[in-house]
This record gives C-alpha cells, structure tokens and sequence, in this order.
C-alpha cells in the first residue's frame, strides 16, 4: 500500500468533527514528506479542512451546512496531544472555575510549552502562554494553585481577601504529600510574592512549612498585598504588608 493510499485509509477512521495532526498517521515518522503531501490533497480536494497549522479535521455537515469542530473539541486539541496532558487552563476562566470571581471569559487561557499565540474560532478564543512548571497530570491542582496565588491581585471583580481566603481553605484539603510537592514547585518555578502567600496561608492553616520555603525569601524584601494584618496576624513574618 504506498503512502496516500494509506493516509487515506487512516482519515477515513477519524470521526468527523475531531482535530488530528500528522502525529497520528503511522507512516508520518518514516515518510514525513509523502505525508505531508498527501494529506495536502486532500485539503485541496475539500476532504480535510485546516484547522491551524499542522492540526486538521473533517468537517460535520448539518442543515446549516458545514460545521467546525465544537469549543470542547477545540479546547481538547489545546490541552491534550497523544492523550497526553500538554497544557492547563488558567487566568479568569480558571479563576471562575474556582469561584474566584464571577466572570465568565470569552477568551480561555492555556498554560503550555506552546509557542504564546491567540487563535479565534468564533465562539470562543483560545490563548496560549507559557507554563512555569513542566505540565503534569499529577500537578495540574497544585499549579492551577500557585497561579491563582501570584495573580491574587489581579482577579476579575475579587478582592485580594476574598481570593486568599478561598485559597486557604482549598490547601486545607490538600494532603501532606501535595503540600510538599506544591512548596517546591512554588520554590523552584514561582515568584517570591508567590512563594510569601503560600507560605502566609499555610502558617495560618497551622500547616506544615517546609525549611525550604521559608529560606526562599529574602528577609529584606517586603511584598506590598493590600490585606488586613488583624485576620492575617502572621503576614509580617512573611515581609507581607
């Protein structure tokens, strides 16, 4: 069987309405080339429509005509390749999912390895930035954490108060291995305002801190939050103001 005949057998399983790459033609590793261009012809003829670049699918025809993958597709494509976990959402769609705040974004962030770009798709508009941690499955919760925590001032329509009490009583749910794990990825991937929150929130939750933590920040710097030292009494020792 050469190359487009066995590119054409491969699309002819995908369902329609499913985004697929070259990754998931089994003859794409050894003959990238043929590949490519077979899959070319079938763009050109109207079989496959272009999602972006490199990522493809074929489309479902209602009685409307002609229709594009749905927005859970289209945000499965952004956070999964392979079935593997490759990115997470973040910003105000995260914080809404958390009961942040109350706003619902037409634009969904993703944190990922991608390169940072903004594509529209009509109903809604996906963004890519940059993850600070490698994306894991095992650590999505503890990530998704730690960027509420550094961006706690910037939440849509929440006050920092009512971001950090939300976020102190989430890690009171956290078992003693996950706030091990969230500690160093805060240390290693996070920023100091970052790691002074973290710290405040589990000294308040009478939690264990690791050495490591508490080392990380530097005793002359001071972090300017905007919260009432009466319901955080231990802020100073965090050089929170």
């Amino acid at each position: 069987m050469n190359i487009a005949a066995a590119v054409n057998r491969k699309i002819d399983r995908i369902p329609t309405g499913r985004i697929f790459g070259y990754e998931e033609i089994p003859e794409y590793r050894d003959s990238p080339d043929a590949v490519l261009r077979a899959v070319c012809r079938l763009v050109d003829r109207g079989r496959l429509r272009r999602l972006r670049r490199g990522r493809f699918y074929k489309a479902t025809r209602g009685i409307l005509g002609e229709m594009r993958p749905g927005d859970t597709e289209l945000l499965k494509d952004a956070l999964y390749r392979n079935g593997r976990r490759i990115g997470y959402i973040t910003g105000p769609a995260l914080y809404n999912r958390m009961g942040l705040t109350t706003q619902s974004p037409k634009t969904i962030t993703i944190a990922s390895k991608r390169v940072p770009q903004t594509n529209d798709f009509g109903t809604i508009r996906i963004k890519f930035v940059p993850s600070r941690a490698p994306v894991s499955e095992s650590t999505i919760e503890l990530q998704e954490i730690l960027d509420a925590l550094r961006d706690a001032k910037n939440v849509p329509d929440a006050s920092v108060e009512t971001v950090i009490n939300a976020l102190a009583d989430r890690l009171t749910k956290l078992g003693v291995a996950d706030l091990r794990k969230l500690q160093k990825l805060a240390v290693e991937y996070y920023n100091a305002a970052t790691r002074a929150l973290l710290g405040l929130l589990m000294t308040t939750n009478e939690q264990p801190v690791l050495s490591m933590l508490r080392d990380s920040i530097n005793p002359s710097t001071r972090f300017s939050i905007s919260i009432n030292p009466d319901e955080w009494p231990q802020a100073r020792d965090w050089n929170i103001r």
